[in-house]
């Protein structure tokens, strides 16, 4: 059932041209890029969402304690500069072991993240909550989150180059699953620490997904212009 319905899919004309795979990381790249102006209009227009946030950052900031702190800037830690670290690590072993594309891909989507992310906390200028006694301290405007979108894109792409060599279905879900999870703790790590509100989280997993969906799909494109010169020749 499953292999008929993927061979329906592949034989649909949009599917033939462009790819299926293609296709698919068009559309989600677009229900991101949707997500991130619908946020990014509210947060602009001060809309409820505005008072969603405050209402939000006021009662995490409220229930912190010492050991709660303590955790959470522990898992801020670990996105940042704990994946950048990681990132170092990553990239030397492509180049040593002359993965180029891999090493391309990987500096091109974290350094390309870092830069895009702060374009677009430029442009928007949004300050961060404001406590009488903050628990994180922070200098950069506020939306969209870094930590987020920094996240999502090395710990995404991390989980793309282990699961790719894979052949266990189950193994390749607690990859996806253990990245997830940690992505996920270290946006909410940021809301806990009173540093960013819940859209600039939201807003940066959806830029880092866009960001993240077109390194991979121009890398795969890539790959397969290389096999078919190789077939050809």
């Amino acid at each position: 059932m499953a292999q008929s319905l993927r061979t329906r899919l592949y034989r649909l004309p949009l599917v033939e041209r462009i790819g299926l795979e293609l296709l698919l990381g068009l559309l989600i790249s677009l229900a991101c890029l949707w997500l991130f102006a619908l946020i990014a209009h509210h947060v602009t227009t001060e809309t409820m969402l505005v008072r969603l946030d405050t209402n939000l950052a006021d009662e995490l900031h409220a229930q912190a304690t010492p050991a709660s702190t303590l955790f959470y800037l522990t898992l801020s830690r670990i996105g940042a500069p704990g994946l950048w670290i990681v990132g170092v690590l990553v990239g030397v072993w492509f180049l040593r072991h002359r993965r180029w594309l891999n090493a391309l891909l990987w500096a091109t989507a974290l350094i390309g993240g870092v830069l895009l992310n702060e374009a677009l906390k430029v442009y928007f200028a949004r300050p961060r909550p404001i406590f009488a006694e903050p628990l994180a301290l922070e200098n950069s405007f506020s939306f969209p989150s870094g930590h987020a979108m920094s996240s999502l894109i090395a710990l995404g792409l991390l989980a793309y180059f282990i699961c790719r060599p894979i052949t266990n279905p189950r193994t390749r879900i607690l990859v996806v699953f253990a990245a997830t999870l940690l992505t996920v703790l270290i946006g909410i790590s940021r809301l806990t620490l009173g540093v960013h509100y819940l859209s600039d989280v939201v807003a940066g997993y959806a830029a880092g997904s866009i960001w993240l969906l077109t390194c991979l799909l121009a890398a795969r494109q890539i790959e397969r212009r290389a096999v078919t010169s190789r077939s050809n020749g």
